[in-house]
């Protein structure tokens, strides 16, 4: 009996599956305030040269703190009319008043037409945030940059952690990996607040991540009953199957796992042993993973079916994975109140699952991937020709809408279209070049200094194009997904019929043989 029998014996989302959902979302919970409080942290703030010489100089006229700070403000700091009619005051220089008192309505013509740099610091504005690394570390003028690359440094530590708390747990287990990732999160996290400088902040950022990783790679939860039968451990598989029967009340059909079954899983499994290099060992394997990477380069290995048809996976999780975050972390770039801006940003995320849920039935993966992530690229696009704003805001939250349905949509699509004894190496490619695109993210958004809806506009057209290469992509929708590397070369290639594939018809095709493993 194959395993996807098994399940629809057992059920496939009754109250075992729901409880280890509910587990798992308990623990996932808090993960993403790590990952977002730099929206807050990191957060943009006015800021204009200050003026010491000029400290004290109000208390005479009886000024109050705030305008006081204006009218010195207005005497020392360069401005100009926008093209909306807003003064705008320059942030980077200042005129000299060395040698100059102060007095109330003092003019800068009058005086002085030098300017010179920030020599003496900043001021700034703390009518929003009283703190933030910006006035912490003064990142202005020439080092704005930092605060988004402090992010991909954080992102960095998520791609180091995912390797080093990975490897470990197969060394020491899991529940000790979990025990000291949680602990260099813990520390990390606290020692931040300390942080005397930059450098410190974006070293225990970088710790912080790769600590908070662990809770996507280290299963504290029962482990996957699919992936132990594909490794032979039918007894440890039993235990978990009969449990999740036990749970759902359902009846077991006995045996689970008849000798012929095992012995034919032993002989493949002795043939060839599932490893990385099965992503590129067998043409149609090789091809969809080298077009995943390289999106459109043909493989030149023949094949009977054309090789655009696999292409573009992982270019659509890596473009996924970059607009989600670069939207997320750009929602205080809006023009709005920052928290109002945000709570919509994290809010707009649940209608767009509770969608998924639906859609990915009704219309399948492949159309449910390609509307998100065009509506999501639209929608973006749509923003460089939008003021910041209540309008800018709500457009930018539609674009939102539809990366965060196709973020849920291409894990599982990822999961279905590979097959289970190579899975888990699928899976762990895909991811690291989404945190490799995710790590480029934030970096993205610097680019706003050019031409303030630039980073919108490439989140845009990526996702765009990321949605044109899904359309390329076989559908996984109410088919037995494959179980073994020969059953996975045939998948997607008769989408007219059910899907159902065996390794005799794998056999029988001329373009695949076993000797194309060895």
């Amino acid at each position: 009996m194959k395993f996807d029998d098994i399940l629809k014996n057992v059920g496939e989302f009754g109250p075992y599956q729901r409880r280890v959902y509910l587990i798992s979302l308990i623990f996932k919970f808090t993960g993403s305030w790590a990952t977002l409080l730099s929206v807050f942290i990191n957060a943009p703030v006015d800021h204009w040269c200050a003026t010491p010489e000029w400290t004290p100089g109000c208390e005479q006229y009886g000024f109050s703190d705030e305008a006081c700070a204006l009218a010195q403000k207005e005497g020392s700091i360069p401005s100009n009319y926008t093209s909306d009619g807003e003064l705008e005051y320059a942030q980077c220089e200042k005129y000299n008043v060395s040698g100059v008192g102060f007095w109330p309505g003092i003019d800068p013509s009058n005086y002085s037409s030098e300017t010179m740099s920030c020599d003496s610091g900043w001021v700034y504005d703390d009518s929003q945030y009283k703190t933030t690394t910006v006035t912490e570390f003064d990142l202005v003028c020439g080092n704005g940059e930092l605060t988004q690359v402090s992010q991909s440094i954080y992102y960095g530590g998520f791609l180091a952690g995912s390797i080093f708390f990975g490897i470990l747990s197969d060394v020491i287990g899991r529940w000790w990996t979990l025990l000291l990732a949680n602990l260099v999160s813990l520390v990390s996290g606290v020692a931040i607040v300390f942080s005397p400088n930059w450098w410190f902040f974006a070293t225990m950022r970088f710790f912080m991540g790769s600590g908070s990783i662990s809770f996507n790679i280290t299963f504290w939860l029962p482990e996957s009953a699919r992936w132990l039968i594909s490794v032979g451990k039918y007894d440890k598989a039993e235990k978990v199957i009969t449990k999740v029967a036990e749970v759902n009340k359902a009846e077991l059909q006995k045996p689970l796992f008849t000798k012929e079954f095992m012995v034919e899983q032993e002989r493949i499994r002795k043939e060839h042993r599932p490893t990385g290099l099965d992503l590129i060992r067998t043409p149609r394997m090789r091809m969809r993973t080298i077009n995943l990477v390289f999106i459109c380069t043909l493989s030149p290995l023949p094949s009977p079916i054309p090789s655009y048809v696999f292409h573009g996976l992982l270019f659509v999780r890596m473009v996924n994975s970059m607009v989600y975050h670069g939207l997320s972390l750009n929602s205080s770039n809006l023009g709005t109140n920052d928290y109002v801006a945000f709570a919509i940003t994290g809010g707009i995320e649940i209608p767009a699952y509770i969608m998924d849920i639906f859609i990915v039935e009704f219309f399948g993966r492949r159309l449910s991937l390609f509307f998100c992530l065009m509506l999501g690229g639209v929608a973006c696009l749509s923003t460089a020709f939008i003021p910041t704003g209540v309008a800018l805001t709500t457009v930018s939250m539609i674009g939102k809408f539809g990366i965060a349905g196709s973020f849920a949509i291409i894990y599982l699509y990822t999961v279905e279209l590979y097959p289970t004894n190579i899975r888990g190496v699928a899976m762990g490619n895909c991811s690291m070049f989404s945190r490799v695109a995710t790590i480029s993210a934030p970096l993205v958004l610097i680019l706003a200094k050019y031409w303030d809806p630039l980073p919108l506009v490439i989140y845009g057209s990526l996702s765009v194009i990321a949605s044109l290469s899904a359309l390329a992509l076989p559908e996984t929708r109410g088919k037995k997904l494959p179980e073994t590397l020969e059953e996975g070369e045939q998948f997607g290639l008769n989408d007219g019929e059910k899907g159902e594939t065996t390794s005799e018809t794998v056999h029988d095709n001329p373009a695949f043989s076993m000797e194309d493993e060895k």
